[in-house]
Order: C-alpha cells, then structure tokens, then sequence
C-alpha cells in the first residue's frame, strides 16, 4: 500500500496543488476512488481549506474530524478508526468527491502544531506511521499522500517522510529554489530520514520563466508547449544537474493552470487536466503505482 508524501523546501511551490492534483488522478486511474487518503499534516490547513472552504473546515474541528482529534483520542487509549476522523469532500469538490481527507484539525485547546510538538519532544518522528497503522487507514485505503508544511518547520517533513514509500519534492526552476531544496534534502540525510525514493518535479508557470524553460529543455525535460527560444542559463543548469544526484527528477514539467491554482480548487473537474498535467502525473504513478499508470493523450505535440 503506498503512501507519498509531498513536501517542498518554499512556500508556493506548489506542494499542495500536487497533493490535491495526485489525489484526483489516483481516484480517477487507480481504481475506486474511495480507496484515496489524502492527509493534511499542515496546521495551516491548505489542503483542508480547499477542498471543504472555510467554514466547511470550522465544521469538521467542531466534529472533531481530524488527525488532531485522531491522535488525541488515541493518546487517551481509545481505539481508533480513520473513517471517523476524515471526511469527503462530496460536492464542495466534486473533482476529489469521493476521495477521503484527514484535516489537520484544531480547537480551544491546541490545534496539530501542538501535537507535533508532543510528538518530537518525546522523539516519536515516526508517529504518523503509527496513526495510521492504529487507526486502520493502511488497511481501509489502497493509496496514502500526505500534504506537509513547507521546509521552515523541519519536524513535519521528517513526520511525512517517515511514514512514506516515495517522497514527491516541487519545486520551481530558480536559483533560491534549487538552493532550498538541496539544503533541505541534506538536513533531512543528516536527520537519518532520507533512505526513501525522491522524485523532484518542477512546477511552474513557463510564461514567467523563458530563460528556465529553455535550460529545461536543454536538458531532455518535457515543457508542454514550452515555445520560442531564450539563453540557456548555465548557473541553473549546474544546479538542477547537482540536485540530481539526491533523487530523480520528473523528466515532464508539471505546467501552471490558473483553474488549479485557485483556492476552490478542485470544485469542477480539472480543466484539460489530462492533456496539461498526464504527462508528469503518469511519471509520479510510475514510481507509486507502476501499474496503474494514466495513458496520456496522443495528440500531444511533440517538441
């Protein structure tokens, strides 16, 4: 049963984007969507927030349907179930309706950071692992993905990771991104918690980026559409080419679709989902679930 967990080393990566975009086509191509978890391990709630809205969300912490209320109970000896805590988001996102979410959750009297607190001052890094094991969710779901905080907060990642098959890393192609992201990637080696597969993908809005898109291409990625010609930039180049020594990098970019970005994403069905973001998503399955792999349209160009 694999799980992945997606974390990044910047704010607006598009980290949760990703969670939420794998959650959607490991609904649609994998089988049942309803054997789909999605974990919100962001206090922040992200993830949460656009799936249910805010006031969706307010709702389910006052149901106590959350991993915080999960690891709470289980704290206190009662047994727990996952299908207690996470919810479906049913028509708040018809795009993921099916597909289970365990909101990070809060209340009066703490919320998830304080939890991972208690976790690492009693150096229980791999306590997700173990909610999830104690509360039946690796039997009751096929696929796990675990949206995390950004980098800043190191014990979130190491939480995510712990309890991961494969880690998924976005990124933009950036100098500050790859510089972020190789620091991130060796304080996690130095933290013992890098012994899983990585997969970098780049994700980004290749109208902003020329000079990238053309250094990407130059090195065999696939930019959908990418066009026109710029200088290749030989800094960027030398980083993306000394990340790849930490991981594997997604040879298909993961292109910016405004209808993906949004914070009511995904209340319709993707936008030409399959024919802008299959070709990354069918390089993530490969790692996943080989098997299950999307087939791409075949009218994509060919660069």
């Amino acid at each position: 049963m694999p799980i992945a967990s997606v974390v990044s080393a910047s704010g607006g990566a598009g980290k949760t984007t990703l969670a939420l975009l794998l959650g959607y086509y490991v609904a649609t191509h994998a089988g049942d969507p309803r054997s789909v978890l999605l974990v919100d391990l962001d206090p922040t709630a992200g993830l949460s927030l656009r799936a249910f809205g805010d006031e969706g969300y307010v709702e389910l912490c006052r149901k106590r349907k959350s991993l915080y209320h999960l690891d709470l109970d289980w704290t206190q000896g009662v047994a727990v179930d996952v299908d207690k805590y996470a919810e479906r988001p049913g028509s708040a996102a018809p795009a993921i309706s099916n597909v289970a979410i365990l909101p990070p959750g809060e209340d009066e009297s703490g919320d998830m950071a304080s939890r991972v607190d208690d976790w690492f001052r009693f150096g229980d890094r791999e306590r997700l692992l173990r909610l999830l094991k104690e509360s039946h969710a690796l039997e009751k779901y096929n696929y796990v993905i675990v949206d995390t905080a950004p980098f800043f907060d190191v014990r979130y990642s190491i939480a995510a990771i712990a309890a991961s098959d494969v880690v998924l890393i976005p990124l933009r192609p950036t100098v500050t991104d790859l510089v972020r992201t190789k620091r991130m990637v060796e304080k996690l080696k130095k933290a013992g918690i890098t012994n899983k597969p990585i997969l970098f993908i780049f994700n980004y809005d290749k109208d902003k980026f020329r000079q990238a898109t053309a250094t990407l291409v130059k090195l065999g990625f696939y930019v959908y559409k990418h066009g026109g010609t710029a200088q290749v930039q030989k800094r960027l180049m030398a980083l993306i080419e000394d990340l790849g020594r930490y991981g594997q990098f997604a040879k298909a970019v993961l292109p910016h679709i405004k209808q993906l970005s949004d914070s009511e994403f995904p209340a319709n069905k993707i936008p030409e989902g399959d024919l802008y973001t299959c070709p990354a998503m069918a390089e993530i399955f490969r790692h996943l679930a080989p098997d299950k792999t999307p087939d791409c349209p075949a009218h994509y160009e060919e660069e």
